[in-house]
């Protein structure tokens, strides 16, 4: 494991030497420097997690060393002013030029040893957040470029500029119809950015959770959306749903549901009715296994190019933009999970959904 990496920047050779000695007994990988021209030498050159300096230096001090370090950008180490002077101006002085602390002379070895571990813990967390936050926004990104949404402007601009050619009396039929499509687009967009919020505001409710995993029992969710969804198209008697086992999956209801809700809808949508429809639920060893096909004839694993955020060459039936963005949400929720979510043919005709998901506990 890589050792964490100090560098220390003080003018007085024994009490350097001393520092290094107790810090290198702690496992800190050490450097030093005995100015702050040296200073940001040595920090360019070794790119140090946490830096300690002393104020009073020749040729550069402390102040002008941090202020050299922020001017050039170099704000990811926290920053440890220590010196012999106490005054309450000193200390203000150094927080103006972004330290992170500030330790008096002569420091106990317990004193600095918190005080380092302490902005090393902060910095961790900070880049945690950071992280989680970058993640979020490149989910966000990911499903607001989706197909689907670029496909539903695409459509309402062309629907604009269309009304915009039919300016007499005898294109009033053409008109109410373009308006009527306009409208429907506008709908499906709404609806589009629903699943989007519905999405996120589940993935803030995991995340107040401080890191407990939840646990929902599958089999009840799974077996009353897929008859709801079977009622809803009318397709009663093509739904074979042979859910036997249950398990606890790592989900809260609601994003069991969303999961669900969204293959199930595009196995009815992108079929045809007289055709089946399979929905199957089972465990094997520690993972829990659900399967849902169809036999459309409109879908197949090519067409889930659409996926692609940008990719609008694929035409489906009724003017429908595709699947992109539902099975992307599916597939982050999968993913959240440690599970995996494969697409593949059917046979003869129609897709074949697996998902494999890790169980908390069977039941």
């Amino acid at each position: 494991m890589k050792k964490t990496k100090l560098l220390l920047v003080d003018d007085e050779k024994p009490l350097l030497q001393n520092l290094k000695r107790l810090l290198e007994f702690e496992d800190f990988d050490v450097v030093t420097a005995y100015n702050g021209i040296e200073g940001l030498s040595q920090y360019e050159k070794e790119s140090p997690d946490l830096v300690i300096c002393d104020i009073m230096m020749p040729d550069m001090d402390g102040y002008g060393f941090i202020e050299n370090l922020r001017t050039r950008g170099f704000t990811d180490a926290p920053f440890i002013f220590l010196t012999a002077k106490s005054e309450y101006d000193d200390l203000r002085t150094g927080m103006s030029f972004g330290a992170d602390d500030y330790l008096v002379k002569p420091v106990k070895s317990t004193q600095l040893i918190e005080a380092i571990n302490t902005r090393l813990l902060r910095k961790r967390e900070i880049s945690r957040k950071l992280e989680v936050q970058l993640f979020q926004l490149e989910e966000g990104f990911k499903l607001v470029t989706d197909q689907e949404f670029f496909a539903t402007i695409y459509d309402i601009i062309g629907y604009l500029q269309l009304l915009k050619t039919k300016n007499n009396e005898a294109d009033i039929i053409a008109r109410e119809e373009y308006l009527d499509y306009l409208e429907k687009s506008v709908q499906r967009l709404l609806s589009l950015m629903g699943k989007v919020r519905n999405w996120k505001t589940q993935q803030s409710l995991m995340s107040d959770l401080n890191g407990d995993r939840p646990a929902t029992p599958v089999k009840d969710v799974f077996v009353k959306l897929a008859y709801e969804y079977a009622f809803d198209y009318d397709r009663n008697l093509d739904l074979l749903c042979t859910v036997n086992d249950d398990a606890l999956l790592p989900f809260t209801k609601e994003i069991m549901e969303t999961l669900l809700v969204e293959l199930l809808d595009n196995a009815f949508k992108f079929s045809e009715k007289g055709n089946p429809v399979v929905v199957h639920g089972k465990t094997e060893k520690n993972t829990y296994i659900i399967t849902i096909a169809d036999c459309g004839k409109m879908t197949n694993v090519d067409s889930l190019i659409a996926f692609r955020p940008f990719y609008n060459k694929i035409k489906l039936p009724n003017n429908d933009p595709g699947k992109g963005l539902g099975l992307t949400i599916s597939e982050m929720i999968v993913k959240s999970a440690g599970g995996i979510i494969k697409f593949s043919n059917n046979s003869p005709c129609g897709l074949l959904v697996t998902i494999e998901i890790p169980i908390v506990a069977k039941i």
